[in-house]
């Protein structure tokens, strides 16, 4: 017997669908928010961590203003990051494809 495993992406995105239909919602209309810490963000771009989304802020592939911005002051000595959901997924999808 093969095994048939599908990947943890792959498998929310096939859980969202579901529970989406199960609800009567449309997925792509419910977050009314667009920007997320790290923690919220991950999963809504179908990431497994928060440090992904921060490998990529930190690696310059992500632009500051338009994929993420600093919530607090610049000289903060703990800074606090915020990703935009739908602006990080579009870069993810052109990225993946």
């Amino acid at each position: 017997m093969t095994d048939r495993l599908i990947p943890e992406s792959e498998l929310k995105a096939i859980v969202k669908q579901i529970l989406a239909d199960l609800l009567g919602v449309n997925p792509a209309q419910q977050h009314q928010r667009q920007w997320y810490k790290a923690s919220e963000a991950a999963p809504l771009v179908d990431m497994d961590t928060p440090n992904n989304l921060h490998d990529l802020r930190m690696s310059g592939d992500l632009i500051e203003g338009k994929h993420w911005r600093q919530t607090n002051g610049a000289n903060s000595k703990r800074p606090t990051y915020q990703y935009h959901v739908g602006n990080c997924r579009k870069f993810l999808e052109n990225k993946r494809s």
